[in-house]
């Protein structure tokens, strides 16, 4: 009985010798506005270290690709890319910041996955079908990454800053369903050759 009535305490009353004992809060250096900022600049970092990183590999993509639509997906979506390292570098002029690039390990597992796809896979649908999942995984985490500091950008209300990464998330939707509608070719092929 007396159990339950532990239970029944208020939930900060279980927590009191935690936060009585000698811890106290620490105030990261990302608390507040200005925090916010130094955010978006670190994560604006990123970005500029991933689209440069896409911009080594996507070659090796289109070389490894055998759809023309494929092949043609990745050469616009190489294109760009170009142009938002671009406007990386102009949201970076715009912020007074130097366009660093900050390591992006979740960027270089995906890109390392591509490359062992590739070598695990023959030239054809199949290794197509691989590149497509990859660039799609990819693609998520870039959309992911700009809606979110458009979002920032714009409680910043840094404008320049929110019309540039919109415009590359709206072309990174746009490569997405690029992307589906190559998918939903290659299942239909791969339905068409087993008939």
């Amino acid at each position: 009985m007396k159990n339950e009535m532990d239970n029944d305490k208020k939930p900060n009353e279980n927590y009191n010798s935690i936060t009585d004992n000698d811890t106290k809060p620490i105030r990261n250096k990302f608390d507040g506005t200005s925090g916010l900022f130094e955010l978006l600049v670190n994560e604006l970092k990123t970005m500029y270290y991933i689209e440069k990183a896409l911009l080594k590999a996507f070659p090796k993509m289109i070389k490894n690709s055998c759809a023309f639509e494929l092949i043609e997906a990745i050469t616009i979506h190489f294109e760009e890319t170009k142009l938002h390292v671009i406007r990386l570098g102009e949201a970076f002029s715009n912020l007074d910041e130097d366009p660093f690039l900050q390591k992006s390990e979740t960027i270089d597992c995906l890109l390392q996955d591509v490359d062992a796809m590739i070598e695990d896979t023959k030239f054809g649908t199949v290794r197509d079908a691989g590149i497509i999942l990859s660039l799609y995984k990819i693609g998520h985490y870039e959309l992911a990454t700009y809606g979110i500091l458009s979002i920032y950008a714009e409680l910043l209300e840094e404008k320049t800053i929110f019309n540039l990464l919109a415009e590359s998330l709206n072309e990174e939707k746009i490569t997405e369903l690029r992307l589906m509608k190559i998918a939903n070719s290659i299942r239909f092929k791969t339905y068409e050759s087993r008939l």
